[in-house]
């Protein structure tokens, strides 16, 4: 019987899925400290994945997630470029239809979490209303 070991290599030299699950985790805390409410997470629809869905108030807040190192940071907004708004948009969409959401009031935002060298969260910035609706 093959013995199992613990990986730590997440924790010392994070791969992007784990980088990914700690920056969806922390913008979830920062979110929900402030009063939004988590509807899903990781939610994956025939026209792309949607990161977090919460709400607020009265409308529907798309939030996409990006998890950085300070070697890679740089503009949130440079990651979401026309396609990825696109299908953002479709996604959203798809996502609020088949629950009988749709139509609703939407915002999208982006939350970019700034990770150390160890994969461990450094700080965080909130960027409302990203997208034109």
């Amino acid at each position: 019987m093959k013995e199992s070991t613990l990986n730590t290599d997440a924790w010392t030299n994070p791969n992007r899925t784990a980088k990914g699950r700690t920056g969806e985790q922390m913008a979830a805390f920062f979110l929900t400290d402030r009063g939004y409410i988590v509807l899903a997470r990781n939610q994956r629809t025939p026209l792309g994945e949607l990161d977090l869905i919460c709400r607020s108030l009265a409308e529907v807040v798309i939030v996409e997630v990006k998890a950085r190192t300070a070697a890679e940071f740089g503009e949130a907004i440079e990651a979401i470029g026309p396609r990825k708004a696109r299908r953002l948009r479709a996604a959203a969409a798809w996502w609020l239809s088949d629950r009988g959401l749709f139509p609703c009031p939407v915002r999208f935002d982006a939350v970019v979490v700034d990770l150390d060298s160890r994969g461990l969260p450094r700080s965080l910035h909130h960027l409302k209303n990203i997208l034109e609706t």
